[in-house]
C-alpha cells in the first residue's frame, strides 16, 4: 500500500499532467472556465472526438460565480463555484475556421437522457439550450466581435451576448474563447414567430423566419442565388430557421418570392410608402446594419455571415450582426480588403446582392443613413469614437490574463498592444472618411413627425363573453391634429407585435382609430369596428410599443406596465388604459387611467379625468380628477351603498379597510355636475 506522502505525490503528478498542456499550465483564471469531457467511446478508454455532425455526447462543468470571484480549477467539484455542470451535446461549426487547430465549437445544453433540450442560463445569459464557443482565429486584438455585437446592442438591436472564457476539452488546455448565444427564434433571441409545417397559407405562411447569405458547407445547398453587385462570386441564401429540411415548399416559394419583390422595388427605386420597398424592409434595421459594417469596414458583411428576419405579417429585417473577424482594419495580415476608405457594398468584392448598393443609392435612404450616423457618433452616442475606444481598452483589460496563455498555447507572438494602437488610429480615419462620405448627401430635409398618439391600450383583458384574454387585446390611435392624415406604412417597429397600415389608410382629424387582436370579438364585446388585425399578442406586463412611420421614423412610443404609477386595474381586472389628455406625455404612467368603458379623450386632449390609486387596493385609496368633487358613493355588485363623503377637493381618500375582498363601484359627482362610475378592486 502507497504511503500517505507518495499518494500526495502521485495526485500532484497527475493533476500536472491533466493541466499542463504544451507547456502551458492553467489553475486560476479571472474568466470563467469551461470544462468539457466527452464520453468514452463504449468498449474503449478513448474519448469521442469532437467532429462537425453529428453532436457528440459529453458532459460540460463552467466554473465562475461572478465577475469579481477568480475561479480555480481545484473548486471543480463543488457545486458552490459552477455556474454550469450537466450534459452537451457538442460538435465543430464553422467554415474556414474549422481547418484550424483551435476549433470552434457549438454545442446543445441537454437533460440526462442526452436527448432532451435543457434550456438553462450560462454566464448570465437568458436561459436557452444552443450555444456556441468562438474562438477568435484570424482575429489578433480578440476584441471585435464582442466590441461590435455589444455596439450593435447599444444601438437597439438584438446582438449575441458574449462572455469570455477559457477552456479546457479532454484536458487539452484550447485557451481563450468567448461564449456567445447562437443566432435562433428565441423570446429573447430573435423574437419572432417560429414556422411549422402546417404554416402553408396566409397570413401563417409569410413568416416567422430567418434566413441567410453565407458561404456552402458541410453539403449546404442554397436555397437560392442572385448575382452580386459587381463581384464574380454569387451570393447563396440558406435556410437557418426553420432548418432546410423543415421549409415546406409553400414557405420556400413565399420568402423567395419576397426576396424577389424587394430587389425589383429597390432596382425601380420606388420608395412609396404604401406600395414600395419601405413596406416591406425595415429600414431602419437595415440603416443600423449597415453602418455597423461600414463603420468596421467588415469585408463579409453583406454576403457571408449575412442574417435576415422576418415575423409573421412584418417586414424584413436585416441582422443580428454575426462574424467580425475580417474587420477595423485588418484582413489576414494585411489592410487589403478592410480599408479605411472604402464602401464594402462598392468595393468589387463581396459586396452582397445588388439591393444593397441600390438602397444606397436612394436619397431618402442615404438621407436618413447621414442623419442616423450622425446620431448614433455624436458625443452622447454609443458609437461615438471615444467611447468605442474605452470598450476597446475595457475588453483588452477583461482578457489581459489570460492573453499569454493563449500567446503560449498558439504561438501568437505579434505585439498586441501596437495592434490594439493600430486599430484605434485606424478607427479615427475610418470615422473621418466616412463622415467626409456621408457630409455629401444633400437635400435632406427635417421630415415631419404625424401628430399620431397611442390613446388607449388593452393589454390584458379578462375572458368576457366566450373571448379568450389574447383575442380582446386593442389600441386605440388618435390623431392629434387638424389635418386627415395618410397613415399609409405606418406601422410598430418593435418585435412582439406586428401591424402594418395598408396603403391607403387615412385618419381623419382629432379621430381615434383601433387595431385589435380579434375584429369580430372586439366588435362583440367593445361595440366598435376595429380598423385592423394586429399579429402576436401583447405582454402582460410590459410592452414597449413604437409606432414609426414606413421609413422607421418614430411617432409615438409608450412602454406600459403593469405596476404603479400606471394604474393597475388594467391587468386582468376588466379595465383598459386611456390616455388622460393627448397633450400629456403618454409615457408616463401618470398620464392615464383605467376604465371599462370608452370615456374621455376629445380631439383637443379633454377630458373628465378620473383616477384611483392604488386599484386593486388593500385598503386605502386616493380619488384623483381634474375638477372638484362634490360627492362620492360607494356601492357593492348588488348596488347596495356602503359609504358616502362629501368634499370640494381635487384629491380624495377613501378607507376601505373595513370591507371585505371584493369588487366595488365608486360614483364621483363633480361640481360641474359630471358623474363619473370607476371599478375598484379591493384584494
Amino acid at each position: 500500500m502507497l504511503s500517505i506522502l507518495k499518494r500526495a505525490f502521485l495526485f500532484i503528478i497527475i493533476l500536472a499532467g491533466a493541466l499542463s498542456v504544451h507547456g502551458q499550465w492553467i489553475t486560476s483564471s479571472n474568466l470563467p472556465i469551461v470544462i468539457i469531457t466527452t464520453d468514452l467511446i463504449p468498449g474503449t478508454n478513448n474519448h469521442y472526438s469532437i467532429q462537425d455532425e453529428p453532436k457528440v455526447p459529453a458532459t460540460m462543468k463552467i466554473l465562475y460565480v461572478n465577475d469579481s470571484t477568480v475561479n480555480y480549477l481545484s473548486n471543480q467539484n463543488d457545486s458552490a463555484f459552477l455556474n454550469y455542470d450537466g450534459r452537451i451535446g457538442i460538435e465543430l461549426r464553422g467554415s474556414t475556421s474549422q481547418g484550424h487547430n483551435k476549433k470552434p465549437y457549438g454545442f446543445e445544453t441537454r437533460m440526462d437522457d442526452d436527448v432532451t433540450n435543457r434550456n438553462v442560463s450560462l454566464l448570465g445569459m437568458p436561459a436557452e439550450n444552443d450555444w456556441v464557443l468562438t474562438p477568435m482565429n484570424d482575429e489578433p486584438s480578440f476584441v471585435r466581435d464582442c466590441l461590435s455585437y455589444g455596439l450593435a446592442a447599444a444601438m437597439g438591436r438584438y446582438a449575441p451576448r458574449t462572455h469570455y472564457c477559457e477552456v479546457i476539452v479532454n484536458g487539452d488546455y484550447r485557451g481563450l474563447y468567448f461564449l456567445t448565444e447562437k443566432v435562433k427564434i428565441d423570446s429573447k433571441r430573435v423574437d419572432i414567430v417560429s414556422m411549422d409545417s402546417t404554416d402553408n397559407s396566409f397570413p401563417a405562411v409569410s413568416g416567422g423566419f430567418i434566413i441567410k447569405a453565407d458561404k456552402l458547407t458541410g453539403g449546404d445547398v442554397p436555397a437560392w442565388t442572385t448575382p452580386a453587385y459587381d463581384y464574380w462570386e454569387e451570393v447563396s441564401y440558406i435556410y437557418h430557421n426553420p432548418k432546410p429540411e423543415e421549409i415546406t415548399a409553400a414557405q420556400g416559394m413565399y420568402i423567395q418570392q419576397y426576396f424577389d419583390t424587394i430587389a425589383q422595388l429597390v432596382a425601380a427605386n420606388n420608395d412609396d410608402a404604401g406600395s414600395g420597398f419601405p413596406a416591406f424592409l425595415d429600414i431602419a434595421s437595415f440603416i443600423d446594419y449597415m453602418i455597423m459594417g461600414e463603420m468596421s469596414s467588415n469585408v463579409d458583411i453583406y454576403q457571408k455571415s449575412t442574417f435576415f428576419h422576418k415575423d409573421r405579417c412584418g417586414k424584413l429585417r436585416a441582422g443580428p450582426v454575426w462574424d467580425f473577424n475580417l474587420a477595423y482594419g485588418y484582413d489576414f495580415g494585411s489592410v487589403g480588403r478592410s480599408g479605411y476608405n472604402v464602401l464594402q457594398f462598392d468595393n468589387e468584392d463581396n459586396t452582397g446582392s445588388d439591393f444593397w448598393h441600390q438602397l444606397y443609392e436612394n436619397e431618402q435612404y442615404r438621407c436618413y443613413l447621414f442623419n442616423r450616423w450622425k446620431s448614433l457618433t455624436a458625443e452622447d452616442g454609443p458609437l461615438y469614437l471615444y467611447h468605442v475606444y474605452d470598450l476597446i481598452d475595457s475588453l483588452s483589460g477583461i482578457i489581459s490574463e489570460a492573453m499569454p496563455r493563449e500567446r503560449s498555447r498558439w504561438g501568437r507572438s505579434y505585439d498586441y498592444n501596437n495592434h490594439i494602437a493600430t486599430m484605434k488610429t485606424w478607427l479615427a480615419n475610418r470615422y473621418a472618411w466616412l463622415d467626409n462620405e456621408f457630409s455629401q448627401v444633400l437635400n435632406c430635409p427635417e421630415r415631419a413627425i404625424m401628430p399620431l398618439v397611442i390613446s388607449k391600450i388593452n393589454y390584458h383583458p379578462p375572458i368576457m363573453q366566450g373571448h379568450a384574454s389574447d383575442e380582446l387585446e386593442f389600441i386605440g390611435i388618435t390623431n392629434n391634429g387638424e389635418d386627415t392624415l395618410d397613415i399609409s406604412g405606418v406601422y410598430f417597429r418593435e418585435l412582439g407585435l406586428t401591424y402594418q397600415f395598408p396603403a391607403g389608410s387615412f385618419i381623419n382629424p382629432h379621430q381615434e382609430i383601433f387595431i385589435a387582436s380579434d375584429p369580430d370579438a372586439f366588435l362583440q364585446c367593445y361595440h366598435k369596428n376595429a380598423y385592423g388585425k394586429f399579429h402576436r399578442h401583447l405582454d402582460n406586463k410590459s410592452e414597449a410599443l413604437v409606432l414609426a412611420d414606413a421609413w422607421g421614423n418614430i411617432i409615438d412610443e409608450v412602454t406600459y406596465a403593469d405596476t404603479l404609477p400606471w394604474p393597475t386595474s388594467a391587468d386582468g381586472f376588466g379595465d383598459f388604459l386611456i390616455l388622460t389628455d393627448l397633450n400629456y406625455d403618454n409615457s408616463l404612467g401618470e398620464s392615464w387611467m383605467a376604465a371599462d368603458e370608452f370615456v374621455g379623450i376629445n380631439g383637443y386632449g379633454e377630458t373628465s379625468f378620473l383616477q384611483v390609486i392604488p386599484n386593486p387596493t388593500t385598503g386605502l385609496v386616493r380619488v384623483l380628477t381634474d375638477m372638484p368633487i362634490r360627492d362620492i358613493t360607494v356601492t357593492d355588485i348588488s348596488g347596495r351603498v356602503l359609504l358616502t363623503q362629501t368634499s370640494w377637493d381635487y384629491d380624495q381618500e377613501l378607507n376601505l379597510s373595513r370591507f371585505p375582498a371584493g369588487v366595488y363601484f365608486l360614483k364621483v359627482v363633480t361640481a360641474e355636475h359630471e358623474t363619473r362610475i370607476e371599478k375598484i378592486i379591493k384584494r
